[in-house]
C-alpha cells in the first residue's frame, strides 16, 4: 500500500496486506476517526485469544477489518452501506429492512469479491 489512486471512480487505496499491521494502516488512511475502535477491538480480540489459548479471535479480528477496509475503499459503495445500515437500525418497516440487510450482505460480498 503506497498512494492513494489518482481515479475517483476507482478505490483510494489498494488492499492491504491482510495482518493487522497493514489492515491498521488502511483504516488510518480511510478513517482516522475509526482507529480508537479498530485499536479497541484489536485489544479485546488479543485478551480474548490469551483467556482461551486460541487464535481464532485474532482471526476473526482480521477478516471483520479486512471487510471493512474491502468496503471502505471505494466511497460510494461505503456510503450504501451506510445507508443500508441506517434503515436496518432505525426503520419500522420490516419489508424495508429486510431488504436493506440483503443488501447489505450484497455489498459484503462483493467488496470481498473484489479484494480476493
Amino acid at each position: 500500500m503506497t498512494t492513494l489512486t489518482d481515479t475517483p471512480a476507482g478505490p483510494l487505496i489498494p488492499m492491504p496486506d491482510k495482518n493487522p499491521a497493514a489492515l491498521r494502516v488502511a483504516v488510518a488512511r480511510l478513517s482516522p476517526e475509526a482507529l480508537p475502535k479498530f485499536d479497541t477491538h484489536w485489544a479485546e480480540a488479543m485478551n480474548q485469544a490469551r483467556d482461551e489459548f486460541s487464535l481464532l479471535p485474532g482471526r476473526h479480528f482480521v477478516d471483520h477489518w479486512w471487510a471493512w477496509v474491502a468496503v471502505q475503499r471505494w466511497p460510494e459503495r461505503a456510503a450504501r452501506f451506510r445507508a443500508c445500515e441506517h434503515v436496518v437500525a432505525t426503520s419500522d418497516d420490516k419489508d424495508a429492512r429486510r431488504t436493506a440487510s440483503a443488501e447489505l450482505g450484497r455489498i459484503l460480498a462483493d467488496a470481498e469479491a473484489d479484494a480476493a
